[in-house]
């Protein structure tokens, strides 16, 4: 159903990952990095992870990295329909994914968290110039 998905078992081979495989949090750091620098995250879980990546892939990319967040719920509807077709399905993803982060940059909401919303004028993207000037001013 998904023929680009790739995974970190796809991208490296069974030697590369004996060494990590007794240590969850590298193979958990290696699910991020893989997550960081791809084309498309689609997140489907809760928690930390998601929300630290989501931001880290926005600061990276100018706020222009594909993220989509399904509804769960629908989706498991979706996918419990054994009788769903493909355009039905299709139809039903573009329509999650009209309200996910296709459409780039998001503006933080009072609520978020600041690791999915990294503040966009934040002081680590001042410029060299106004950084130069406010240290030697101090």
């Amino acid at each position: 159903m998904f023929p680009n998905l790739q995974t970190k078992e796809m991208l490296a081979s069974e030697e590369e990952l004996v060494p990590y495989k007794r240590f969850s949090s590298r193979m958990a750091a290696i699910d991020y990095t893989v997550c960081l620098h791809s084309e498309v995250f689609v997140t489907t879980q809760g928690g930390n992870f998601p929300h630290f990546l989501m931001g880290h892939r926005r600061y990276l990319y100018s706020g222009h990295s594909k993220t989509i967040r399904p509804d769960k719920r629908r989706l498991a509807l979706l996918f419990d329909n054994p009788n769903i077709g493909w355009r039905t399905f299709k139809r039903q993803m573009l329509n999650m994914r009209s309200h996910s982060d296709t459409k780039g940059f998001e503006l933080k909401r009072p609520n978020d968290s600041i690791y999915t919303f990294p503040c966009p004028d934040c002081m680590c993207r001042t410029n060299k110039s106004e950084a130069a000037r406010s240290s030697s001013a101090t």
